[in-house]
């Protein structure tokens, strides 16, 4: 039997594929039930129809084993950590060159060499340098998938309506910006600037080709240190030139303050090269799948080359690629091998290459896919290869940490308008203070007992609660005891319920935060009030508390327009029911889907709120890009949403006001500002009260309209408490500096309310 996936085998090794083959049969048909194999990737819709479909050739070939396909498009390190964490890791899962250092330097993965020898598997069939992210002191992690150099994507369509020469192999960084300055004009005549010549988007991957180029790096050759190197002239130099594309030539468009599809601060302008608004755009082999539903619609027609360079610099790339993996921990190695083997073959190469989605990892596909392209697209991107370098997060663990400071600091310079050399050298600082925080702790993989852990203190809490039960029932005599009985029948339960979901997990919580625990490491070392004390240092955290303040002064606003809207409503009228069920549907709508109704509205180029002001002839304003504006547009869509469910309340509590008070005050000659301020604010205190407080509450916790339009971008002008709390658990998993700040943040809450009840009456005399 031949394993037509994989190219190229050695009759060396065909006879120990036969026996595993075998071997693989026997053991089906001994065990007399199928193996089923928890495969894990971050495709798409698209993509994830693609993968069912290879798998479904893996099954013809061993139907005794079947393959699930699971697609987790966001946190997917983080999701994929804790399953580690918690004993039940997918069989097989995808990791990329950013993250997989992370798994091989924890000890987290199965060696695959053994496994390539044993299934025959020709380790030369892949690129080279592809295959050299996947090895680590002579094992191999990782059966590649594909891969993509950063190239420079061109509109021909502009260049052939201005007259200009497409851009070349070779082509200089003062090339690049002329060609900018002549695509970079007025089309319609408006004033206004509206085709842009390129396009700078803060993403780390995406500029430090310039970077390396220029001669520099942002760290060291030994990825210890980044002072000298991130705040080099020379890495200054490539920066300062891709900040002057915005704000000195003018020549690339301000982008709105999100995540895009690279994960870029300030980007999300790739539409605007879609649409022939941009002329040129650095980007990776996944624009293609997206464009070609628009050049073999005739509506662009593009061209690809390599990245300029600068007079007399070096011709590099970043790459970025991903891999199959299996767990350390795994409970079905050998199936789960064969099944990564399967999806790094040939036969799974294949079926993605005729997509086009990306380049296969297999040197023979990616060539044949190249020589079908009449475009001439792929050629280029094969070129690449050999001036592609892996970006850092191959080799510094800590490097998501790094790409985020490094970016903020860009954003500093490019948004804040900051001195460049300043900020750089301000996240020098903190870049060192990151890689060197775990130095020391143990290096070595161990699953977490943090579940026996929850279990024994849950267990602890409901023994208390259990006996305390008793205790009381016993030093009540006689009747009472059975009616006592009966009352804690009803409240255990709900009790139960308390203990298990909110005081089990809020101990545990603050357990955790006198502990350094960032769930890869086996132990929690106790570091007392260390947690604490570096939050007092920490401006990023303290930035936070600042901007939660500032977000919770909408409250009062919200609750002012509210209360106007309920007096509007309070009235019978026809059709009054119709519009309160209107105004009060926001408030049960999702958050989430909300939140990106308003990222359209606040769209800068597209948007309805830039529209309203242009018919008004006001300037449009950066929503979301200008960080004086992005935490008050947060805030005027809050108001918005909150104002539903406020209304409600307010509307309650003018009903229960007797409506006899307002006839005797209108005989006593009252107008209605003096029924509106003796009245109606009086009465409606506790109503007020109760708005205010949970108001406030939520306020504090504000988190999914951050995560979904802002991600605290931009400069951080939005990051808010749970925000900053949610990314150091979920994102850095240091869950103990996580816990620790959200106790803090908690005693805020609580100090707050305390406060409020103990200044705002709550009581009315309606007599």
């Amino acid at each position: 039997m031949r394993l037509s996936f994989l190219p190229r085998i050695r009759v060396s090794r065909i006879i120990p594929s036969v026996v595993l083959c075998i071997t693989f049969h026997l053991f089906s048909s001994a065990a007399g039930a199928d193996v089923t194999i928890q495969v894990a990737n971050w495709a798409g819709a698209a993509g994830l129809v693609l993968e069912r479909e290879i798998a479904e050739e893996f099954m013809k070939l061993y139907p005794h084993i079947r393959i699930v396909i699971e697609s987790i498009p966001y946190s997917y390190k983080e999701k994929i950590m804790i399953s580690i964490a918690a004993g039940s890791p997918p069989d097989v899962f995808l990791l990329d060159s950013v993250i997989l250092p992370t798994f091989i330097n924890r000890g987290l993965l199965v060696d695959l060499r053994p496994y390539a020898d044993k299934y025959g598997v020709d380790l030369s069939m892949y690129f080279p340098n592809v295959l050299e992210i996947a090895e680590a002191d002579g094992a191999l992690y990782a059966f590649p998938n594909n891969f993509t150099p950063y190239v420079m994507y061109y509109n021909k369509i502009l260049f052939d309506e201005a007259g200009l020469p497409y851009p070349h192999e070779g082509w200089t960084w003062e090339e690049y910006l002329h060609l900018s300055r002549a695509l970079t004009m007025d089309t319609d005549g408006d004033g206004k600037i509206d085709q842009f010549g390129t396009v700078f988007e803060n993403w780390l991957p995406g500029w430090i080709p310039w970077v390396w180029s220029n001669g520099s790096d942002v760290l060291s050759s030994d990825g210890s240190t980044a002072e000298g190197y991130l705040n080099s002239s020379k890495t200054e130099e490539a920066l300062q030139f891709l900040i002057d594309l915005r704000i000195k030539h003018g020549v690339a468009p301000h982008g709105r303050a999100l995540v895009g599809a690279g994960g870029t601060q300030t980007g999300g302008t790739a539409s605007l090269f879609f649409t022939n608004r941009i002329g040129m755009s650095p980007s990776g082999h996944w624009w293609l799948s997206t464009l070609r539903k628009y050049i073999d619609a005739g509506d662009l027609q593009i061209g690809v080359v390599p990245l300029p360079v600068p007079e007399g610099g070096e011709h590099a790339t970043v790459m970025y690629e991903s891999g199959w993996c299996v767990p350390e921990s795994g409970k079905q190695i050998p199936e789960a091998t064969l099944v990564a083997a399967f999806l790094g073959g040939e036969m799974a190469g294949r079926i993605r290459a005729q997509r086009g989605i990306a380049i296969p990892a297999i040197r023979s596909l990616a060539e044949e896919m190249s020589q079908k392209d009449i475009l001439g697209l792929e050629a280029t991107f094969l070129n690449e290869v050999q001036y592609s370098r892996q970006p850092w997060g191959t080799l510094v663990e800590e490097f998501s940490r790094v790409e985020k400071i490094s970016q903020d600091a860009v954003d500093q310079a490019l948004i804040g308008g900051r001195n460049l050399h300043e900020v750089l050298t301000q996240a020098v600082s903190e870049i060192d203070k990151t890689i060197h925080k775990y130095e020391g702790t143990p290096e070595t993989w161990a699953q977490t007992n943090t579940g026996a852990e929850v279990m024994t203190l849950l267990q602890a809490l409901l023994i208390i609660l259990v006996i305390t039960g008793l205790v009381i029932i016993l030093m009540i005599k006689g009747k009472e005891r059975k009616k006592l009985v009966a009352g804690l029948s009803f409240l255990y339960p709900s009790m139960i319920h308390l203990v298990i979901f909110v005081v089990t997990p809020l101990l545990f919580a603050f357990y955790l935060s006198f502990h350094q625990w960032n769930i890869i490491l086996p132990n929690k070392p106790y570091v007392g009030m260390e947690n604490f004390r570096q939050m007092l240092s920490d401006q990023y955290f303290l930035n936070a508390l600042k901007n939660t303040a500032i977000y919770s002064l909408h409250v009062p606003m919200g609750m002012a327009i509210a209360l106007l809207i309920a007096m509007l409503l309070n009235r019978k009228m026809r059709g009054v029911n119709i519009f309160r069920t209107l105004f009060f549907l926001p408030s049960v709508s999702s958050f989430v889907a909300i939140a990106l109704v308003w990222t359209w509205i606040y769209d800068p180029q597209f948007g309805l709120a830039n529209y309203i002001l242009s018919l008004l002839h006001i300037k449009p304003l950066g929503w979301l890009s200008d960080p004086a504006m992005a935490l008050i547009s947060i805030m005027i869509m809050s108001i918005w949403l909150g104002i539903g469910y406020q209304m409600i309340i307010f509307l309650a509590g003018l009903q229960s006001i007797p409506f006899h008070l307002y006839e005797a005050a209108e005989i006593d000659g009252a107008g209605w500002w003096d029924k509106f301020s003796r009245i109606t604010l009086p009465l409606l205190t506790p109503t007020t009260f109760f708005v205010l407080v949970t108001s406030m509450i939520g306020s504090f916790q504000v988190f999914s309209s951050i995560y979904v339009m802002t991600r605290g971008g931009p400069v951080r002008s939005t990051d808010v408490a749970v925000f900053h709390i949610y990314q150091n658990a979920w994102e850095y998993l240091d869950i103990g500096y996580a816990s620790a700040m959200s106790w803090v943040l908690f005693i805020i809450i609580v100090a707050i309310t305390a406060l409020q009840f103990k200044l705002i009456p709550r009581e009315v005399d309606f007599e």
